[in-house]
């Protein structure tokens, strides 16, 4: 599938700050409400499904799709609400031709997503979405300014709405933010958060943010850190030991950032090996009644 790169791929019923053309996806009608008395969420850089092969364009297609199966067996034990994906690819020659985002969908219990495509050429179509078990209420797709020689990277947007325990008078609907950065340069990483700053500036209401971030907390002058601030979202513990994401240097690069209206009770990296970047998984309860 060749796409452009604003094509946004969506399941929405009262889509919120649409930015972009969007294509309507299966998935279960009609509003629904979480009551849920948290929101589990989980970040995973997907490596094009490849597991921790060297690259995708040496591995039959078959291999593959067992790889995302392994990958979708750790999703679903993780039972979220809402899981953000990096580097997932639409039908792409380097990784098997078939659409790594609907597979999930299909062999999962998250049957709601949204695809934004970044990157598109002869061999590859990829970017990040948001899988869900429960149907989106909006959402959108926003694609970086072009970065090369490295590939576009962008982010994804859905939102769902949330009445923990249902003792809200109206439910709080929560905004989820699926992100992959530059992984070359701090100033292509800091012109992309300058982006997102001003397309999620404007939306109110608690925000989830999620991905690939291609830094840490203790870098000096962290692109992290500049994002936390410009958006002012929280992050858990940030040099905490034992929440390394990513390589044999411990790097932590994957990261779950939220609102000061949330508060995150429980942070986990999986050890499960499905991709070369570790699962994130968070929980997160309201802060701040509205």
């Amino acid at each position: 599938m060749r796409t452009s790169v604003s094509l946004t791929i969506i399941v929405c019923t009262a889509c919120f700050a649409l930015a972009t053309p969007i294509a309507w996806a299966n998935c279960p009608d009609g509003p629904v409400i979480v009551e849920r008395d948290f929101l589990r969420v989980v970040t995973l850089n997907m490596a094009h499904g490849r597991k921790d092969a060297r690259n995708q364009m040496f591995l039959k297609e078959q291999t593959i799709r067992q790889n995302l199966q392994e990958l979708g067996e750790l999703l679903d034990r993780a039972d979220a609400d809402m899981i953000a994906l990096q580097e997932a690819d639409a039908p792409s020659k380097w990784s098997g031709k078939f659409d790594h985002v609907k597979f999930l969908s299909e062999n999962t219990i998250y049957g709601c997503t949204i695809h934004g495509i970044h990157a598109s050429n002869r061999i590859y179509d990829f970017g990040t979405a948001l899988i869900s078990k429960h149907p989106f209420n909006g959402g959108f797709v926003h694609s970086f300014k072009p970065s090369k020689p490295t590939t576009t990277k962008g982010f994804t947007v859905a939102a769902i709405d949330w009445n923990p325990g249902n003792t809200l008078a109206e439910p709080v609907r929560v905004k989820f933010v699926s992100v992959h950065l530059d992984f070359s340069r701090r100033s292509v990483r800091r012109s992309q958060i300058d982006e997102m700053t001003r397309a999620l500036s404007a939306i109110d209401g608690p925000m989830v943010l999620m991905g690939d971030f291609n830094t840490d907390w203790q870098t000096e002058e962290s692109s992290l850190k500049y994002l936390a601030e410009n958006l002012n979202l929280m992050v858990f513990e940030p040099h905490a030991e034992g929440l390394s994401t990513y390589g044999d240097k411990g790097a932590r690069l994957d990261w779950i950032l939220a609102s000061p209206e949330l508060e995150f009770t429980k942070y986990a990296v999986y050890p499960d090996i499905v991709s070369d970047h570790y699962a994130v998984a968070a929980e997160l309860t309201l802060n701040v009644r509205p």
